[in-house]
């Protein structure tokens, strides 16, 4: 039985009326009365203490807790929150042949990210790369390729500016989120370790900073054989690169426990049976016809149609016909629909990643 927690004003007449039933031949209490003044004052006392019981009962449960109380509950079970990554890569410098760019060097981006150099560079040649790291962890220290980054302290003889080689600046994350966490938490309360099941592998998957969704396949490649697969969705690319697979990888096979510091990860005698699995796009690809086919009503279905693909998408999972039309139906503003394509399910193969494709609205035939 649920129990409604009583407001202010309803307290404060209830004791006024306790009051009253007390004093005999009394039909109610002056408004400005030491007794009327004291009712508002014990009601105000126990509004107060419902609110101090109702937020504690809150913090007993996963599902409700609070950020502080959430971290207890996880450290219950040996879970930590994935700590925010600096992002890194490389800067081409250009100068004076013989001149050291000294190590910690400071350089800046127009948005105003300040990254490091990780080593001292000697300019050979003309020129020099550098290994750097952002100066503060997060998704925010990412950049493209090409960008130029300018030297926070000019050095004599050197460019003010150095550009980002490679693939660019990246593989920095975010700190994990509360609801992140929780999901992590209730996926652990749900679905007890049992020394190396499917979910297990899921779970060590997700502990990884900038892991987000993860999968893995029993039977991969025969018998004592498992698929591991995972993306990180907040990459400019969420399928990972191969250094990010590799220390994946050696994650499952042996971590120290935050928490307890223990020595944990998969079964010793299964490594052999590991397989990573580097994934690839399948692009769903929609042509619907809508009513109204507006810019609002648009929007609405893609981001219905993003949320589908990121819960239902993912290797041997299929996003379904009817899942699709539901998922139209539910956008804000939606109020007729023909799902044009695809005309069946989008399957995909254990190698690969559903991703949205292209969508072509059209006005609603009826």
């Amino acid at each position: 039985m649920a129990f409604d927690r009583p407001t202010l004003p309803e307290i404060v007449i209830r004791i006024k009326s306790d009051i009253v039933s007390r004093i005999t031949g009394a039909i109610t209490l002056l408004r400005r009365s030491i007794l009327s003044v004291l009712a508002y004052a014990y009601g105000g006392a126990v509004h107060l203490l419902y609110g101090n019981i109702e937020y504690n009962k809150d913090q007993l449960f996963v599902l409700t807790a609070d950020t502080e109380a959430l971290e207890k509950h996880a450290t219950e079970y040996g879970i930590s929150r994935t700590a925010a990554v600096k992002a890194t890569g490389s800067v081409t410098i250009i100068g004076t042949t013989g001149i050291t760019v000294p190590i910690y060097t400071e350089l800046q981006s127009s948005t105003g990210q300040v990254y490091l150099t990780d080593t001292a560079g000697l300019i050979a040649a003309g020129s020099v790369v550098v290994n750097i790291t952002a100066k503060v962890a997060g998704e925010d220290g990412n950049d493209d390729p090409g960008i130029t980054l300018t030297f926070v302290s000019p050095i004599s003889g050197v460019n003010t500016s150095a550009t980002v080689g490679g693939a660019g600046i990246d593989n920095g994350t975010d700190e994990e989120t509360d609801e992140a966490l929780r999901t992590r938490v209730l996926a652990r309360k749900r679905q007890p370790p049992h020394g190396g099941i499917q979910n297990d592998y899921v779970n060590w998957m997700k502990e990884c900073a900038g892991v987000t969704r993860a999968w893995a396949i029993p039977l991969y490649q025969g018998l004592g054989t498992i698929g591991c697969a995972f993306v990180r969705d907040g990459d400019t690319n969420i399928i990972p690169s191969d250094a990010e697979i590799a220390l994946v990888r050696a994650y499952l096979v042996s971590h120290t426990d935050p928490i307890t510091g223990n020595v944990v990860g998969m079964p010793v005698t299964a490594e052999a049976g590991l397989y990573m699995i580097s994934l690839s796009p399948l692009a769903v690809n929609f042509t619907i016809g809508l009513s109204p086919n507006d810019g609002n009503t648009q929007a609405a279905v893609l981001s219905q149609l993003e949320d589908l693909i990121a819960v239902d998408g993912g290797p041997e999972e299929s996003i379904r016909l009817s899942r699709i039309r539901a998922a139209i139906s539910a956008a804000a503003g939606e109020e007729y629909h023909e799902l044009i394509y695809p005309v069946a399910d989008v399957t995909a193969t254990s190698q690969q990643i559903h991703v949205l494709g292209s969508i072509t609205f059209q006005d609603y035939a009826g």
